[in-house]
């Protein structure tokens, strides 16, 4: 995951290389081009790119690159306020993968449940979050990383409606699971959401303790704490909760908080 906050000229090349392999190639040029959106790229013209590609893939029937494909469409649509774009691509992952792969359908339900909630649709995304747990609690339980999946977006959902002892449930309950399986990726977005509902709750010292926690998780993965969500652009907490921000420039109430 570190490779990805590092995207470096030789990175560029050595997809380009890969570009003209006669397997790869396609999936070699979507991966690419969201590559570059994780560094930071125009996000005019990836979207232009992933929308080519995606007709590419749709095509020739490339079920596993067209997914790909839809998945930073539905990022960077997510990026630019383009909610009901973002919610389109989402819902054809859904019924791409419906009666196929119920995991699938049930990661990208989740997601969308989640998009539908920084719509300010607070109710009926709990309640699509509620039906993902019916058909599929086989999956549920034999699958960590569904659980995490599920909790974290929970987690977020009750965050953005201002349900912050919800919120406060669910990401401890997403940090003890991420610790049985070493997900630190999601231990840190949802430590850093803790962070977050003690900073609104004008506990900055605990605020503090948990930025901090999450910063010292970047640095285990590798990752600058200020790219944190860079590959993974619907993990994002809304724009509002700005201690995370604020902690890491050293700005008030974190000024002498930072080291």
């Amino acid at each position: 995951m570190a490779r990805m906050y590092t995207f470096t000229a030789s990175a560029d090349e050595l997809f380009v290389k890969s570009a003209e392999d006669r397997v790869w190639g396609l999936r070699s040029k979507v991966w690419h081009w969201r590559a570059k959106f994780c560094y930071g790229g125009d996000a005019v013209q990836v979207n232009a790119r992933l929308e080519d590609l995606y007709l590419q893939c749709t095509s020739i029937g490339d079920v596993l690159d067209r997914r790909s494909a839809l998945e930073g469409l539905a990022e960077i649509a997510f990026c630019e306020g383009r909610l009901s774009d973002a919610m389109d691509n989402l819902q054809t992952l859904v019924e791409m993968f419906k009666g196929q792969d119920l995991q699938c359908v049930l990661w990208y339900t989740v997601r969308k449940a989640v998009v539908m909630s920084k719509q300010g649709n607070y109710d009926p995304a709990r309640e699509l979050m509620q039906k993902t747990s019916e058909p599929f609690q086989f999956f549920s339980l034999r699958n960590a990383r569904i659980f995490v999946h599920r909790s974290y977006g929970s987690a977020c959902i009750e965050l953005t409606a201002g349900e912050y002892d919800r919120a406060e449930s669910y990401f401890t309950a997403t940090i003890e699971a991420c610790d049985l399986q070493a997900d630190l990726v999601r231990k840190a977005f949802s430590m850093r959401g803790l962070g977050e509902i003690a900073f609104v709750r004008s506990n900055f010292t605990l605020a503090a303790q948990r930025f901090k926690e999450t910063r010292s998780l970047c640095a285990e993965m590798g990752v600058p704490p200020q790219h944190l969500y860079s590959c993974l652009r619907l993990d994002t907490l809304p724009d509002k909760f700005k201690g995370w921000s604020l902690f890491l420039e050293g700005l008030s109430p974190f000024a002498n908080d930072t080291m």
